[in-house]
């Protein structure tokens, strides 16, 4: 959209000569010649960017500004005088102004400053859509399901986002813990700060200490500058400690005394940081079970588990599968540029049949596979991954087969789907490396080669 400008000058000369440089770099431009006039085309027209002289009959330019931004707080003002001092200057930065200017200029500083504001209105645009991108994203209404546990878990959400109560996550692999986290921060008075979050499992307890509370410049070898740890990044958000279950015995006692005192020592150093800190947590293993086996601490539990969170899994809420299915199909589509209309009844009744150990995220893996396998408009037959809990082939390996075709035809096509998915999934493992995915699978280099050309897949695509 053309940046529209209003400018306002008592000197009629001097203001269409601003309009005619203005308007010669594409600017859409009004002008006035006194305060009362600028208000009116204000309060009739949408306007990015004021311009305007200090000294006027009547309102002043300073006065104008405070008018004007009273009308409209996301307008950018420009001052202009001939009488230019710091003082005036300062004080009307101080009353809203963006920028200032000194008569006379040149009219490639005119420009350049213009086209500066113009630059920073953009970006501060993007931000506040991505802000809201962001809350859409992860607001509580629009987290997946319509079973009435999901339905009790988008209340208690709404209802703890508000406060700064901790809470507990629990469900098992792949339920969206991260996801209720995120909902629970982007909804709540922190969320224009950033969400931060720490796998506890992913670490070891050297490198899990140092992330969590940081360290001074020669704490230990290696440690060649200070670190701020994530209790001091999180100050005055929300810090998500996933998988809080696997941390060992000293560092539950370290989380204990943060918690309990809300101050921070980094690794190797004395003194006691404040940290301002809403604690999330999560996990996915029987934390009562490790609390009777003392592998992990009650007091901190009861620390921790102020307001408790069960996810329940994908196979305890199957009337939620197609509203999931919906929205993967959706959002497969827009990423992959692909127009798949609807899943057929046979796909969607074997997809609420299935046991789902992996849960949504496998769910979601098995419909990204039927979009690559897939040529038509209509996904028909899903496959679904090895399941390495142990479940009978009955149970994880069925699939849609058209049997009104002939059986080497049926074969054929069976046989291309598989093909294909099997180099997707190799070609992403190994990150587009067509000769690495040759040696791995033990396909010939030329043969892959041609198979990726014959089923359209873009090896580069897999590249980090």
């Amino acid at each position: 959209m053309t940046p529209h400008v209003l400018v306002v000058d008592d000197e009629i000369s001097f203001c269409r000569h601003i309009q005619a440089i203005l308007e010669g770099e594409g600017y859409d431009v009004d002008t006035a010649h006194e305060a009362k006039g600028a208000i009116g085309l204000l309060n009739s027209h949408s306007y990015d960017i004021l311009l305007t002289d200090m000294r006027m009959p009547g309102i002043q330019g300073i006065e104008l500004i405070k008018l004007v931004l009273k009308l409209d707080l996301d307008i950018s003002c420009i001052i202009m005088t001939a009488y230019g001092t710091i003082s005036s200057a300062v004080n009307a930065i101080k009353e809203g102004a963006s920028d200032y200017l000194e008569k006379p200029f040149e009219p490639e500083t005119l420009l350049m400053i213009v086209a500066r504001i113009v630059r920073e209105r953009q970006l501060l645009q993007e931000i506040r859509d991505l802000r809201k991108e962001v809350d859409k994203k992860y607001a509580f209404g629009k987290i997946i399901g319509k079973s009435h546990k999901m339905q009790a878990i988008y209340e208690l959400i709404q209802r703890v986002a508000a406060t700064d109560a901790r809470v507990f996550i629990t469900g098992e692999t792949g339920v969206g813990k991260e996801l209720v986290a995120k909902a629970i921060h982007f909804n709540s008075p922190r969320k224009n700060k950033p969400f931060v979050s720490i796998n506890c499992g992913a670490l070891s307890e050297a490198l899990l200490e140092t992330e969590l509370f940081g360290h001074e410049k020669g704490a230990f070898t290696g440690a060649i500058h200070k670190k701020m740890g994530k209790f001091e990044y999180a100050r005055g958000s929300t810090l998500f400690l996933d998988e809080v279950g696997e941390i060992s015995s000293r560092m539950q006692v370290k989380l204990l005394r943060v918690l309990q005192e809300k101050k921070v020592e980094r690794v190797g150093g004395n003194e006691s940081i404040d940290v301002d800190v809403r604690l999330l947590s999560a996990t996915n293993r029987d934390i009562a079970k490790r609390i009777r086996e003392t592998e992990f601490r009650t007091d901190l539990y009861y620390r921790l588990n102020v307001v408790p969170i069960h996810i329940p899994p994908l196979r305890e809420r199957i009337e939620d599968i197609p509203l999931l299915v919906k929205h993967f199909v959706q959002a497969f589509n827009r990423d992959m540029n692909r127009n798949i209309r609807e899943i057929s009844v046979s796909a969607m009744n074997q997809l609420m049949k299935y046991h789902w150990p992996g849960n949504v995220r496998e769910l979601e893996n098995v419909l990204e596979r039927a979009f690559v396998v897939t040529d038509g408009d209509v996904i028909d037959t899903v496959f679904f991954s090895h399941d390495p809990h142990g479940t009978s082939a009955e149970e994880s390996s069925s699939y849609h087969v058209d049997i009104d075709i002939p059986f080497t035809t049926a074969r054929s096509v069976v046989v291309s789907r598989f093909e294909k998915a099997y180099l997707y999934e190799a070609l992403k493992r190994y990150e587009g490396n067509v000769s690495k995915t040759a040696s791995k699978t033990g396909i010939n280099p030329r043969t892959l080669w041609r198979k990726i050309k014959a089923y359209a897949l873009n090896n580069a695509g897999f590249k980090s």
